[in-house]
């Protein structure tokens, strides 16, 4: 395991423990309903925020044109008299 990929998992594990102290201390200072309204809002903004992101890197345009389907070639049947 990389480094980048064990940071970014101890990193990982550490937001989603935050996250529960935090729902778990909101809930009982804000109330229930108001936590629910939380937690949809940042949802909410979740998913959007992933189906507008951009890809990181665009695609590099192919410099080879598409090669064209060759012709399927059938034969004849012949009648027989």
């Amino acid at each position: 395991m990389n480094r980048t990929r064990f940071r970014n998992t101890v990193l990982g594990i550490g937001a989603t423990a935050a996250a529960l102290a935090l729902g778990y201390f909101g809930v009982q200072q804000l109330g229930r309903n108001n936590m629910f309204t939380i937690a949809a809002a940042v949802g909410g903004g979740g998913a959007i925020s992933y189906v507008l992101q951009k890809p990181n890197q665009p695609q590099a345009p192919s410099n080879q044109p598409e090669p064209q389907p060759t012709p399927v070639k059938t034969q004849r049947r012949r009648n027989k008299s």
